[in-house]
């Protein structure tokens, strides 16, 4: 029956499951990304350090990393309802507790640890994992729509987290978008989301037409590899290829910038709205971003893609090492926005495709381990550089060194379809 009502969809049930998966990012990772909002509250509430306070953001993103390929490999065991739906209910009841703390270490608890599993379980590896069973066609597409539900998420809950905290606290600001995660994810996730389109007794969206487009993709699928177990792919030179630019990658956008880039404004003499706008800014180019590299992904050569970010995104870091002027802020923001998560999608659809033989949701989520890692160390060591020497001027040339060197490592990386095609071309 539920088969025979879903057939009567103008449309494929596949953009559904990423209608949600959107808001399952839109709502986790903006309020992931709002800690650096707190930072300056959180020192004056509990009269601690910013290594203090940036060491449970290190914690949270150690917690996130690990937790990740478990999330993942739980997921493709027991499925995609199952996982984010437990997931987002941790997510929004750890963050009404949070804004009841009252001592230093139950934020390190609920906050760092709880919220922390919470966020793994319903993070863009879990939507990969999804949406890889769900579409066959227009699939990088699709990863990036899901995944701008994460930018989506840093242009709502980032401003309305800053302007809360200052009108009515920070407490009032964490417990309102707990209340409002429970409220409305958590019913649509449990409803309506399922780990692969079997489960409804449908088909992935545009599978025969994928298959007809790309022949290759059977043959990829049923041909022997010498590694058999997921270690074993640490063994080849391309997860490497993608799993350390990654690493540097979240040592940047979620490390460096999400931490520290409001105390950084605030730092420099520049006012709130000024910080709001840059955020807004950046949220609202990642949108665009995350979807163009998404479609260009299903066309063009995805390293070569990931060298040009990485490259971008290391000219935008001199230009925040050299700026004064807070106005300043805002073409820095135009241009960092379009590159800070586009490189999900393409990373995301390579790592399916050059490891389609293993389980998708565990793969992505020990690259997707690096970056978390390297989010940890980005948070972490700029807060202690700061209070060694009172600004972030070496980090931001580190950045720089470590960003340009990604992007010549990702060009390494091989892209099994563009191969396939160079090989049918030249049959």
């Amino acid at each position: 029956m539920i088969k025979s009502l879903l057939n009567r969809l103008p449309f494929s049930y596949a953009w559904v499951i990423l209608v949600i998966l959107f808001l399952g990012l839109l709502t986790s990772f903006g309020a992931r990304t709002s800690f650096g909002a707190f930072i300056t509250p959180w020192e004056t509430d509990f009269n601690i350090s910013r290594t203090a306070v940036t060491s449970i953001s290190t914690l949270s993103f150690i917690v996130f990393a690990v937790a990740q390929p478990l999330a993942g490999k739980l997921n493709d065991q027991f499925g995609g309802r199952i996982v984010p739906s437990v997931s987002i209910i941790l997510v929004g009841s750890c963050l009404l507790l949070s804004s009841l703390a009252t001592r230093l270490w139950q934020l390190f608890l609920i906050y760092g640890i709880g919220f922390s599993l919470g966020v793994a379980g319903c993070s863009n590896v879990i939507a990969a994992a999804v949406i890889t069973k769900w579409f066959k066609a227009k699939q990088g597409f699709a990863l990036g729509l899901a995944v701008s539900g994460m930018a989506v998420g840093q242009l709502i809950v980032v401003p309305s987290s800053l302007f809360l905290i200052e009108r009515y606290g920070w407490r009032t600001s964490m417990a309102v978008i707990g209340l409002v995660i429970c409220a409305v994810v958590v019913p649509l996730t449990i409803l309506f989301v399922r780990s692969k389109p079997e489960d409804f007794g449908l088909e992935p969206y545009g599978a025969s037409s994928a298959e007809r487009r790309d022949p290759s993709e059977k043959e990829r699928n049923t041909s022997p590899r010498a590694e058999t177990t997921v270690f074993g792919v640490m063994k080849i030179p391309a997860f490497w290829q993608l799993a350390v630019p990654y690493f540097i990658c979240g040592f940047t956008d979620v490390g460096f910038i999400t931490t520290h880039l409001i105390p950084f404004t605030q730092g420099r003499g520049f006012g709130t709205a000024i910080a709001a706008l840059t955020f807004s800014v950046i949220a609202a180019l990642n949108i665009v971003g995350t979807i163009v590299t998404g479609h260009l992904s299903d066309h063009f050569h995805r390293s070569r893609q990931l060298g040009i970010i990485y490259s971008v995104r290391a000219i935008t870091f001199l230009f925040l090492l050299l700026i004064q002027s807070p106005w300043l802020l805002i073409p820095f923001a135009v241009v960092y926005g379009a590159t800070e998560m586009a490189s999900i999608a393409p990373t995301s659809s390579l790592a399916a495709s050059l490891f389609d033989q293993y389980s998708v949701g565990t793969i992505i989520g020990f690259i997707s381990v690096s970056h978390q890692i390297g989010g940890a160390l980005g948070s972490w060591i700029p807060g202690i550089l700061f209070d060694l020497t009172g600004s972030y001027h070496s980090v931001l040339i580190l950045s720089i060194v470590l960003l340009a060197g990604s992007a010549l490592l990702v060009l390494q990386a091989p892209d099994p379809r563009k191969t396939a095609t160079a090989k049918r071309k030249n049959a």
